[in-house]
Formats: C-alpha cells, structure tokens, sequence
C-alpha cells in the first residue's frame, strides 16, 4: 500500500472501484461515491435500460441522469500522489479483499473501528476545524475548505498538550495530599485533647454530693459533643479532599494511559474524554481550612472545682454549651446532627384536614372529615399541630411542599388557641406562634401579626428546612442551606411544629430522614 506524506493518504484509496486505477477526471454522485468521469458513463451507457442511472458502489438509482461535475479536490489529490516519489501508479491498482486482509491480521486492529461510518474507507485523517476523525471520501462535503492533517502528524501534537497538563496535574495533587494529611492530624489531635480532661473530672465526682451526678453527665455530654461535632466537620472536609484526591488519581492514571498509548487512532478516540476529565478535576476548590487549634476545656475543669459552692447557678451554666456556628453547618450537617421527623397529631387537625397513615402528611379536603370532638382540636383555622413537643436542645426537620400553593409552616406554643377564628388561633398572627407563609406566590414570615419579611425566590422550591434552638431562643427557616429568617423567642417553653394549608386538595409533608 502506497502512502503519500505530501497528501497524507494512500493511493489505494485514490483508485476508481471500476477501473481500478487512479481517478482521471474524478466525478461525485449525488450519493457520496466517487469515479472516473470516463467510467461512469461507460457503465450508463453498457445498462440495459439506458435511461436508468445507477451508482456501481452503492447501486442507488438515479431517475435523472447527475450532472456530473468535476471534484477538484479529489483530482488535486491524485495530482500530488502522482508527484510522490516512489509512488508507482501501476501498482496501486486495488485487489479486492487484499487490503481488508491485511488490516484483520493486523494484531490489535478492529476493521470497522478504523473505517468511516460513512463511506466505509480507513481513517487517514483528522479535521481540526471539527475535531473528528475522517477518511479520504469525507474531503468532499461537509469538511471541504477545513483544515485536515494526516493522524500521525495530530497524534504528536495532542500529545504535547496533554503533556503540558501534567504538572499542574501534579502540584494539585501534592496540594490535596498536603491538606489530607492536615486534617488528619487535626483530628487526631481533637480526639486526644479531651481525655484527659474527662479523667479529672471523674477523680472530682466523689465530693460534689447530689449535684455530682448531673453536671459532671451534663458536663461529658458537652465535651464529647464538642469533640464529635468538630470531627464531624473535619470528616466531612477529608471526605471531599479525599473524593477530589481519587479523582485527581483516576485523572492522572486516565493521562498516563493515554500518554502511554502508541497507538494512533485508539489515543485520538480517547482525547477528548481525557481532556473533559482534566477540565472537570481543573475546577476543583480546596475547602476552607481553618488554623488547627485544640479544643480548650479549661472552662468545665475549673467550674468543676467550684461546683459545690456555684450549685444551681453553676447547673445553669454548663447547660448553654458552647457549640458550631450556624455559619459552619449546610442542611446535609444539619439532618446529621439534629434532624428527625415530627408527626402530626390527628386530634389536633381541623375536621378539612385529613392525615396520612404514616402522620407525615396533611391534605386539605373539600367535605369536612368525621372527627370526634376534642379540646386540641382547630374548629376554625385548617391547621394541624405535631404530637412532637421541644423545650430544649436542637432539632432540624424539612417539609415537602411542592404539592401545595398556600399554606404557613412553623411553631407555636401549646397554649396557642384551638377554638375560633380570632388571630388568637391563627399560625404567625399572635405571641405565640412563628410561621414561613406563602401566598399569592410570595413568601412571608409572620409572628405576632407583623409581616416581619418578604422573601425573594426566583423560583418555588419544594421544601424547606427549619431548625429550633431552644437554649439560644431561635428559630431558622433554610432554603438549600440558605438562611432566610431568623425568629427569635423564649423557647425554652414547650414548643411544637405547626402546618396550615387552606387549599382544597393541596398537601404538605414532614420529610422522612
């Protein structure tokens, strides 16, 4: 087989299929296939039915005689290959079955891999203009006037540029190396620097009577807590080096494979997933680090050493832990930490609003349901509260409102009103209870009867998160980690979740974790 590094093709493929030589006056078919203009109408004129055209290859039939016209690139082609020294055109008459011979005993070599999808002829070729690998046939049409260059020539220089990628590669995974070692250290530190704290504390217990027991629990739980939360979080940023880290490994093993691949057209077919990989690892941010610093428990040993005298008040203290800031912690960390599921309380429920199975949703109905009377019940307002009741610690629950258009969803004191149509028993319209509320597409917070905010959404969301923190009196309504309002109160009081939908047929649910 005769190839030309002038034209970056074989001569082979330059032959006419009825001839078998080198095209003279090369001719394209509306088909695709192309011939000598001289054999072309010599195989018209030999059909018996001389006003039926037809293409020798693909034997397409044509109803009106082509215009046959002549491919300049194609004849510029067979010009060059001629020029070509040790080219010899007798010999490149092609022997049908020969060159698919040699291609299939070519170890390594898949025939139909290496030919057009299109015209059936070995791929030569590679249109940078597209990107894509081509063979001689595909010069006419869609990559005429586009820059094409033989594969061996674009094999090396993509080559090159995946070479140039290799040490950024490198300094981004000495970079992740560096701050997984970090945060492991750290955490290791985090687990020792509270041990010996919890032994003092025990030696301590015998002398503080009947408040021992109490704090020196109370005063464990916060220290551990501290600890567990601080790992959590340092856990958290190793998970994502560690992720980013594999990614960097499976990206540079991907590069070396291919770096490594001597053959052509295989390495050509993976390039551009290389390359894809490469720009998604090249968008990698390193997580936030914080100075490593070691948790301080100096405060709990020395209020530990005056216990006996701080008595009740010292109990008051060390219940206030001192814990994550909300700035620190996303919806993932807080369905983790302090999520759950409240359940509705069906003897709360006005008689429109009907409870699922599970005590998860509340769907308002046209007809009243036939409940029995109750004094927790609302006769007035569709609402419902939780059977779930909170007075101290964190809590974290979601609610699904995709199926809804109006409704509120918040807290409320037990105390608020059940009977009556008085703002009294209204969610977010007296002292006693704080609400998100939607209405007309806009979304509010409401308590005490004041419109505290409007909230700006580009569009609805399906649910929102809500978090109660009794011992520092707030209240948070999230939005995919945003936070959109912060309610503040006693709730050191019993408080409970709180749902109001006043639509016929809309529903809202307490997302299960």
């Amino acid at each position: 087989m005769a190839f030309s590094s002038m034209t970056g093709v074989c001569a082979d493929e330059l032959q006419c299929i009825v001839c078998l030589e080198l095209y003279e006056e090369p001719i394209t078919l509306p088909c695709g296939h192309s011939f000598c203009k001289v054999c072309i109408e010599q195989h018209w004129e030999c059909r018996e039915e001389a006003t039926v055209c037809d293409c020798p290859n693909c034997r397409e039939v044509f109803p009106i005689k082509p215009k046959c016209q002549k491919n300049v690139a194609l004849a510029k082609l067979v010009e060059k290959t001629k020029l070509v020294p040790g080219v010899n055109v007798e010999k490149t008459k092609l022997v049908p079955g020969v060159n698919e011979e040699k291609m299939k005993l070519t170890p390594g070599v898949n025939v139909e891999e290496r030919r057009c999808t299109e015209h059936g002829k070995p791929i030569l070729l590679y249109c940078k203009d597209d990107e894509s690998l081509m063979c001689v046939m595909c010069l006419v049409g869609q990559h005429t006037n586009h820059k094409v260059v033989p594969v061996e020539l674009v094999h090396d220089e993509l080559k090159g540029v995946l070479n140039a990628k290799c040490p950024e590669l490198s300094k981004s995974k000495q970079h992740l190396e560096s701050q997984l070692h970090q945060l492991k250290r750290e955490v290791e530190q985090t687990q020792d620097s509270g041990k010996g704290t919890v032994d003092r504390m025990e030696k301590k217990r015998l002398a503080l009577y009947q408040y021992v027991d109490k704090s020196v629990d109370l005063m464990k739980s916060s220290v551990i807590k501290r600890q567990n939360e601080k790992i959590f979080l340092l856990q958290k940023q190793m998970d994502k080096v560690k992720e980013q880290l594999n990614s960097l490994q499976e990206t540079n093993s991907t590069l070396k494979a291919a770096l490594q691949d001597l053959e052509t057209i295989s390495f050509l077919q993976g390039y551009k997933d290389v390359i894809k990989r490469l720009e998604s690892v090249s968008h990698f941010q390193s997580p936030k680090m914080a100075q490593p610093t070691e948790l301080d428990f100096s405060k709990e040993e020395k209020n530990l050493g005056s216990l006996i005298v701080l008595h009740e008040n010292f109990l008051k203290n060390i219940r206030k832990p001192v814990e994550l800031q909300m700035s620190e912690l996303d919806q993932t960390s807080l369905r983790r930490l302090y999520g759950r599921t409240p359940s509705l309380d069906p003897n709360s429920a006005h008689r429109r609003i009907k409870i699922s199975r599970d005590l998860r949703t509340a769907t308002r109905t046209e007809t009243d349901n036939q409940f029995p009377e109750h004094p927790d019940r609302f006769d007035f307002w569709s609402q419902v509260l939780s059977s779930d009741c909170f007075s101290s610690g964190r809590h974290y629950w979601e609610v699904d409102v995709r199926s809804s258009s109006r409704w509120r969803i918040g807290i409320c004191l037990n105390s608020m009103g059940r009977k009556g149509g008085g703002n009294e028993c209204r969610l977010g319209r007296n002292p006693e209870s704080w609400c998100l509320r939607k209405y007309e597409n806009k979304y509010y917070t409401r308590h005490n009867n004041q419109r505290t905010h409007v909230l700006s959404m580009p569009w609805d969301p399906e649910r929102f998160g809500f978090l109660l923190d009794c011992e520092e009196g707030e209240f948070t309504c999230f939005r995919d980690s945003q936070v959109l309002h912060v309610f503040r109160g006693n709730f050191l009081v019993p408080v409970k979740p709180a749902i109001g939908v006043y639509d016929d047929d809309d529903s809202v649910r307490f997302c299960s974790f």
